[in-house]
């Protein structure tokens, strides 16, 4: 090949490299707490990795991290769904580690002013690396690659149907919420909202706990389980659907 052929190609890579610098995860040493990202599409773990300076190739904005708390798994059978339709919904077929973990949520930073949404939630099971991400199932439901379609095959439940919240708890904790008169539900997942203007919490009863997130605007929520290379979940992630990230960016 010759010079004149090679400096245009040359000139190429440099581009290519300046130009999506900051979009890839960075490499960290031993001592760093934040996993290496490893996983398509980036952003779920680019989200939350508190650091505004991150440009994502799939979704153009600033996020910071909060933690909401830590929900305790008793019987590892989670359900996520909204406060509504708690006494309907099962469990996801997976089964997660017990124990008590933290809830995160990663929050698009606005400018003074404005409202700053809840982008993703999550659960933390462990600092391991994503190694894959699918769909979180429930009994009946037929295994299907992530789609970047908003029908119902990536809805795996609607938000905003008249609690305010979307709730993720153990199906301990959930069929003992159930039971609870309709005035204590009312206090929870809207009343606390209105006066406190909570994204989120962690609420407390009769020994067992539970997530409430706030659901703003969101219609379709998709849920994602995180495998490590273990083949183990590592991260149960909550998608509203305020971006859309297409099937190839799996």
């Amino acid at each position: 090949m010759t010079k004149k052929k090679l400096l245009p190609i040359l000139l190429f890579c440099i581009y290519k490299s300046i130009a999506f610098a900051n979009a890839l995860p960075a490499s960290f040493n031993k001592n760093d707490s934040i996993p290496t990202i490893t996983a398509r599409p980036f952003i779920f773990e680019n989200a939350f990795r508190n650091d505004t300076t991150i440009q994502d190739p799939t979704v153009l904005a600033r996020f910071y991290t909060t933690e909401v708390g830590r929900i305790k798994i008793e019987t590892g059978k989670l359900i996520a769904c909204d406060a509504s339709d708690m006494h309907r919904r099962v469990f996801f077929t997976e089964l997660f580690p017990k124990g008590e973990f933290p809830v995160q949520l990663a929050i698009v930073k606005g400018e003074p002013g404005e409202y700053e949404y809840i982008a993703y939630s999550r659960i933390l099971f462990s600092d391991k690396p994503v190694k894959k991400w699918v769909y979180a199932f429930s009994p009946g439901e037929a295994f299907r690659e992530p789609s970047d379609t908003i029908s119902r095959f990536r809805c795996a439940f609607f938000g905003d149907m008249g609690m305010q919240s979307t709730v993720i708890a153990d199906s301990a904790a959930n069929n003992l919420f159930v039971k609870k008169s309709h005035l204590e539900w009312g206090e929870i997942f809207v009343d606390r909202f209105k006066r406190t203007g909570q994204k989120a919490f962690i609420h407390s009863f009769d020994k067992h706990n539970l997530v409430s997130i706030s659901t703003f605007f969101n219609p379709c929520y998709a849920s994602y389980i995180g495998y490590d290379e273990k083949g183990k979940p590592c991260r149960l992630l909550l998608d509203p659907g305020n971006f859309q990230i297409m099937r190839s960016m799996f």
